[in-house]
């Protein structure tokens, strides 16, 4: 049986990120201001990152492309922040 090799980054816990999204930033750096795009989020992730003999964790985003993919959020190119649905209805820039 082959040998699986030692995952770099794995998902240690999930949890329901109900009323979150992630704020990605489309510049096509041409001069104008950047769009905004906005992803609902479906849970949040506790991930640990492997790099030779340093650990750490953190949490990120989980939501799901156009194509269907998982993607984590903050690994994302454009990644700008996470955001409250409700804070969008509030006026908050």
């Amino acid at each position: 049986m082959p040998k699986i090799k030692e995952a770099k980054r794995s998902i240690l816990q999930i949890m329901p990120a109900e009323g979150w999204v992630a704020v990605f930033s489309d510049n096509d750096n041409d001069g104008t201001l950047p769009d905004m795009t906005r992803a609902p989020l479906f849970a949040w992730a506790v991930v640990r990152e492997i790099d030779g003999k340093e650990a750490s964790t953190q949490v990120t985003g989980l939501f799901i492309t156009d194509e269907g993919q998982i993607c984590e959020a903050c690994w994302c190119e454009g990644f700008l922040r996470y955001e409250r649905m409700d804070e969008l209805h509030s006026g908050r820039p």
